[in-house]
């Protein structure tokens, strides 16, 4: 028996360091090129990037297309160590496109829609397998969104995705409809739009923990930066749609800005976006929070250096800190490509370059995993469970084996004790008790989800005179950058 287990713990050995000598093959060190427009998807420890515009290139293409950040461990922005994936096949090239994590083990990055190279639309969906590293074009049945440019995704704890509105360069529109793509089962489905905000793209959308869609802002070809003195809640249970009006001290008309939920489930932040004539949002005027329990809008005091203001870019929630990549706005020999905002003090945001892994698990009202949670479903959480396994597994062999011999040599004492006799002369032996002391193990795997808004046709159609200044062009403001 102990051979055998020595024998199956030099087998998982060999296949580890063969996994990780093909994982080593697949990546490498690389400084990336400017981007905006892209997504970012944070899935198991890794944030994955892709796609996107680049000034750097003629045919507008980032190099590398598809990359990755290791956040399992403690960094500095100043020292950022990407990792490019471009060597894998099939990578579908796409920028203003909407990414999410879903799937049946949640370790999947669902991508739908956006604009190719040639700035044709997309109208698919694609997946990537975190763990094996292969993409894949799925043919789901239903009618997929009419929008497919500039759509905000957002994830329920189910694995739906739901996608809102959006930009179709074939008909010339923005929408307003609703759909939602099913990650798990791979189905779409049409919501009704009955009293749902006007059409827009590039707006903010935020998932709170009552399972309700928070949508604001945007942009809209009749009137342009739309304004946030009233936001627009989904009842992602009763599919129904409600507005509140907004106070305090208000944010400017804007659009292409991120937005995350605060740590205490009772806020949002946004940052950056744009603004009127496609201006970039002042510095000053970057950060907002909004009260989701009054609907009160204020600036929150924030210390550290204040980074230029983004836009076109993408934040991620990741522990305690707003995690903010690329964009337009900023220079790379100034600034890095990542900025960290840590909000885990309610009191005093703080702009930092450093990354502490030790601050990435506080506590928050929404699961940090999708649907169906199988944390130990990674190769290298297998290959380490059976090694460790294999290793309790020696040690109860083992000790079984010594307590059976000492068991064994007790009976014989006691089958030579004296059964009569002056009880002076007599050795009792006494033999423990044994007692199972079992340990239990248990730990909080919480839930991410990845909404992908879907598309909804809108009867919103474009009458609007080419010379107006208040209507600028999709191509300009969201197609063509």
């Amino acid at each position: 028996m102990i051979l055998l287990n020595i024998f199956l713990i030099n087998i998982i050995v060999g296949i580890l360091f063969q996994l990780l000598i093909e994982v080593k093959s697949q990546i490498t060190n690389v400084k990336p090129s400017l981007r905006n427009a892209h997504t970012a998807t944070f899935i198991n420890d890794k944030l994955y990037i892709l796609g996107g515009v680049s000034t750097d290139f003629p045919n507008g293409i980032p190099n590398p297309p598809f990359l990755y950040l290791d956040v399992s461990n403690s960094f500095d922005t100043n020292n950022l160590e990407w990792h490019d994936l471009t060597n894998i096949n099939n990578i579908p090239p796409s920028k203003y496109a909407a990414a999410i994590k879903g799937g049946a083990n949640n370790s999947t990055l669902i991508i739908y829609g956006g604009q190719n190279s040639t700035n044709l639309a997309i109208d698919l969906v694609d997946t990537f397998d975190t763990q094996n590293n292969i993409w894949n074009t799925p043919n789901i049945p239903g009618i997929p969104p009419s929008g497919k440019v500039s759509i905000i995704p957002i994830v329920d704890y189910n694995g739906l995705m739901y996608l809102f509105g959006g930009y179709s360069p074939e008909l010339s529109i923005y929408t307003n409809e609703m759909f939602v793509l099913d990650t798990i089962n791979l189905s779409w489905k049409n919501i009704s739009s009955i009293n749902a905000p006007s059409a827009r793209v590039q707006y903010g959308a935020v998932f709170l923990p009552n399972n309700i869609i928070l949508y604001m802002g945007g942009y809209n070809q009749n009137v342009g930066p739309l304004t946030l003195n009233e936001v627009y809640l989904f009842d992602t249970i009763n599919d129904i749609w409600t507005t509140k009006i907004t106070y305090g001290s208000i944010p400017s008309p804007r659009y292409s800005f991120s937005s995350v939920l605060g740590l205490d489930g009772q806020s949002i932040i946004i940052y950056g976006g744009s603004g009127h004539n496609n201006g970039f949002i002042n510095q000053e005027d970057s950060v907002y929070v909004l009260n989701i329990n009054n609907f009160n809008w204020y600036i929150p005091k924030i210390s550290g250096q204040m980074p230029s203001s983004r836009t076109f870019h993408k934040s991620v929630l990741i522990g305690n800190y707003m995690v903010i990549t690329f964009g337009e706005g900023y220079t790379p020999e100034t600034e890095s490509d990542i900025l960290l905002l840590d909000i885990s003090n309610n009191e005093e945001y703080v702009w930092t370059k450093s990354f502490n892994i030790k601050n990435t698990t506080p506590f928050s009202p929404l699961p940090s995993t999708g649907p169906n949670p199988n944390p130990s479903s990674s190769p290298a959480a297998v290959i380490v469970g059976a090694i460790i396994g294999s290793v309790i597994g020696i040690a109860i062999t083992i000790g079984s084996f010594f307590l059976y011999k000492w068991r064994k040599h007790v009976k014989k004492q006691d089958d030579v004790l004296p059964t009569s006799g002056d009880e002076e002369d007599q050795k009792i032996i006494q033999i423990p008790s044994e007692k199972d002391s079992s340990r239990a193990i248990s730990s909080d795997h919480s839930q991410e989800i990845l909404l992908i808004s879907g598309n909804t046709k809108s009867s919103v159609q474009q009458n609007v005179d080419p010379n107006s200044s208040k209507n600028e062009a999709i191509s300009e403001v969201i197609v063509q950058k």
